[in-house]
């Protein structure tokens, strides 16, 4: 039989055996727990470069001039050349100042010596990198002189160095000047810049048409402006179609050769041989 002490002594067995398990544990001879990995730090991350500003588009800026009040060809022609500038740019900026003649409006600004250099002024201001200005002006003129006349009274001409000071600070931008007037060619050489075309209704010493303008416009302006598929031609092949047609009418007419002269500078030259109407995407 059993002896009724048994149980007891695998209690106490059991309790041993516990206790000696503990002890070790407080010895460190058991396995230590499981060691958790910490997570990395994160490095603290820069902030994003902002993007570069979004350069505006370019756009045509004209400047178109009528200075003598003794004709209605010279406000025509701006109107003329205003009107081929919104064919090539719809959001072309436009500047418009005349001295006009018996009967025509008196909306636009008066085309003075002094309302000149504040235009010119702001438009050097206004200028962005890819803009393009075009500056016409439509007159009489004697040799080195562009006249301005006022109901009929004549103020402060333009001189080849007035013109030369105020387009000074556009030198860094394409820029068209067209001057409709004789004797004109006397300005290209104070105007010659290297990003820069100049474009004269006559040579240094002649008259264009004897200077009598009694249709719509004045001859070259005419030959240019209203030249027809005028948007699709390079300003080179643009100009030598003005050329030829001015010889023609001159040979028709019996009249003295006007001589129309064209300057393009050399940082010109890429954007003189393309289209019109490709101007504003030129280099």
């Amino acid at each position: 039989m059993p002896s009724p002490l048994a149980p007891h002594a695998a209690t106490r067995r059991f309790l041993h055996a516990s206790a000696l398990a503990l002890a070790l544990a407080a010895a460190g001879c058991a396995a230590p727990p499981a060691q958790v990995a910490e997570s990395p730090v994160p490095a603290p991350q820069a902030a994003p470069e902002p993007p570069p500003p979004v350069e505006p588009p370019g756009r045509i800026i004209f400047a178109g001039f009528a200075m003598h009040s003794q004709s209605k060809a010279f406000r025509n022609d701006v109107q003329l050349a205003e009107k081929l500038v919104s064919e090539i740019d719809p959001n072309a900026l436009m500047l418009r100042l005349a001295n006009q003649a018996k009967d025509q409006s008196a909306d636009w600004p008066q085309a003075t010596a002094e309302n000149f250099a504040l235009v010119m002024a702001k438009t050097a201001e206004v200028a962005r990198p890819r803009d393009r200005v075009l500056l016409f002006i439509s007159t009489h003129a004697n040799p080195g002189l562009l006249s301005v006349n006022a109901g009929g009274k004549n103020q402060q001409p333009i001189t080849p160095k007035i013109l030369s000071d105020a387009l000074a600070p556009l030198a860094k931008v394409p820029t068209l000047v067209v001057l409709s007037a004789c004797y004109s060619g006397a300005f290209i050489e104070p105007l010659k810049a290297p990003n820069r075309v100049v474009l004269t209704a006559t040579d240094v010493r002649s008259t264009s048409f004897k200077c009598q303008y009694t249709g719509n416009n004045t001859p070259f302006a005419e030959a240019l402006f209203g030249q027809a598929g005028a948007e699709n031609l390079s300003i080179t092949d643009w100009m030598g179609a003005a050329q030829k047609s001015i010889a023609a009418q001159e040979k028709r007419r019996k009249l003295p050769a006007s001589k129309p002269l064209a300057f393009v500078g050399d940082e010109a030259k890429a954007w003189a041989g393309q289209p019109l109407k490709d101007w504003l995407q030129a280099p």
